[in-house]
């Protein structure tokens, strides 16, 4: 029964993956709001919204059990692409902001559950040695969703306009509530249920703070994925220095085709070991990004968009450490302390991203973001031997 999540995991991240407006997310907030820093004063709304709702979130997955609790993200990501295609609309900024809470809300769910559920489904399976290839399988169709809403949005942008995608975007929320109704509860027993909430997080804090190893790696992670968001949600508006906005979303296309081998070689290149693949990643990362603003022309977007042929290796790599370290019991509530805790940075970069585009330019984000990214890679192998290895 419960190899049925299998295949509906890879459904939930092919629906997952259809925004449409989500390249050009920066430049509808800023149409609305005349502002880069309201626009992404959005995006860091959610941000802090995710970052409080995280660790109850967390314990009450725990508690609840994975499935009741992700069933209520899409419903949100329904209600906030409803109030965000309104707000535009009724060139209404209030709706943003309303939407960015339903928005920040999903996140908290969506983030420490469902990677929760894929371990415990391979756990029951007893396939959790298979647990980063079933998670870089299902980042690959989440990938393709994304590629399928690239090119739908680059069509429609080039017909119609910006307001449209707004719309558009509805639609695979609505169809992504009736996949996660059918999802199979794991059923093993956690003898640890009972404990009040309050000692159920004391226990994952301090779990969490004595692992040095998953310490050390979660300080990485936080900052790498604070300042790689920030970025990444500028960068619609860094491509439109170069290019139309239709072949932003073609630039955007080929992204997620990269993205979509990255993750499927995943079983491929992972005898290297998940650290080795996470830095190499990372250095791929920040290469093609500095390569693509070294040309700033018209090439830009499209040697920018092949940074994801280290996301999903990246982002594998980063799930499968982390599900090792956690406890069994406290899951999804060390994923959200972690989480709350990339989400504070990643609010306050955010904002600061969007007062340096209005004073500077977009460029100045994207080159702000290479720096910081490069210098934490630098740091990160200087103290690996020295922190990672003594654990």
């Amino acid at each position: 029964m419960i190899r049925r999540n299998l295949i509906l995991f890879k459904l939930d991240n092919f629906l997952g993956g259809l925004w449409p407006l989500s390249t050009l997310a920066i430049v509808y907030f800023e149409n609305i709001t005349n502002s880069y820093a309201l626009a992404m004063a959005v995006f860091s709304l959610a941000s802090l919204v995710t970052t409080f709702m995280e660790i109850p979130v967390g314990v009450f997955s725990d508690n609840m059990g994975r499935r009741k609790t992700l069933l209520l993200s899409p419903v949100l990501v329904f209600l906030t692409f409803l109030l965000w295609a309104l707000a535009g609309q009724f060139s209404c900024p209030l709706l943003l902001f309303l939407g960015s809470f339903c928005w920040g809300t999903s996140m908290a769910i969506f983030s420490g559950t469902h990677d929760a559920l894929v371990y415990e489904t391979m756990q029951e399976l007893k396939q959790q040695g298979d647990f980063n290839v079933q998670y870089a399988k299902n980042g690959g169709w989440n990938q393709v969703g994304l590629a399928v809403s690239a090119i739908s949005a680059s069509v429609i942008t080039y017909f119609f306009s910006i307001q449209v995608l707004a719309w558009v975007s509805l639609l695979p929320a609505f169809f992504q509530i009736g996949v996660i109704y059918f999802f199979v509860e794991p059923q093993h027993k956690r003898v640890e249920r009972r404990v009040s909430s309050y000692k159920h997080f004391l226990i994952a804090f301090r779990k969490l703070k004595r692992n040095k190893r998953l310490r050390f790696f979660a300080i990485i992670h936080l900052i790498d994925n604070a300042f790689g968001m920030a970025s990444f949600r500028f960068e619609g508006a860094y491509y439109r220095l170069f290019v139309a906005d239709w072949l932003i979303n073609m630039a955007r296309f080929l992204k997620q085709i990269c993205g979509v081998v990255s993750f499927f070689i995943v079983p491929y290149v992972r005898k290297i070991g998940m650290i080795k693949l996470f830095f190499t990643s990372m250095f791929g990362n920040i290469f093609m990004r500095g390569l693509g603003v070294v040309l700033a022309n018209g090439l830009t977007p499209f040697v920018m968009a092949t940074v994801n042929l280290f996301y999903g290796t990246g982002r594998t790599a980063t799930a499968d450490i982390m599900q090792q370290e956690f406890s069994h019991h406290q899951r999804a509530t060390m994923q959200s302390i972690i989480s709350f805790l990339s989400g504070i940075l990643m609010a306050v970069v955010m904002f600061l991203f969007g007062f340096i585009g209005d004073m500077y330019g977009p460029t100045s984000v994207i080159v702000t973001a290479i720096i910081v990214k490069l210098a934490l890679m630098i740091v990160s192998l200087c103290l690996f031997k020295k922190v990672y290895k003594k654990a």
